[in-house]
């Protein structure tokens, strides 16, 4: 799952068509690519290889996204053992959204890219649209 949320050869399959480019070295920056143009930019804040990665994020798709201030998102990868041994948890948080229209399309937007991630995971396949 971890290759999974940093290559950017596989994060457009479900990640809205954007490509990550990832240097996980604190304090580097990264970006979210589509169409020869940004999507998300930040810095890495930090990295547990394969545990937790800890960004900011910028939004550039669209005019109201790309006013708001700089948020942070953190992804966590856990070893489920209730109630299926073996199987991980991914935790995204999305934190200082604002509590307005905007921030509800965000929060939206994980739930359409980890569904897609989850479908990819599990079947090879993009989850059809």
């Amino acid at each position: 799952m971890w290759t999974a949320l940093i290559d950017g050869d596989v994060t457009p399959q479900y990640y809205v068509g954007f490509a990550a480019e990832y240097d996980l070295t604190p304090g580097a920056p990264y970006r979210y690519t589509a169409g020869g143009g940004d999507m998300i930019t930040g810095r890495v804040l930090a990295v547990d290889p394969g545990r937790r990665l800890e960004l900011t994020f910028n939004g550039h798709w669209d005019p109201e996204v790309d006013r708001l201030p700089e948020s942070v998102v953190t992804f966590e990868l856990t070893d489920a053992v209730m109630p299926v041994p073996g199987v991980t948890l991914l935790t995204c948080r999305h934190e200082q959204l604002p509590d307005a229209p905007v921030g509800d399309h965000l929060e939206l937007g994980w739930v359409t890219i980890l569904s897609g991630l989850k479908t990819l995971l599990e079947t090879g396949r993009p989850l059809a649209a």
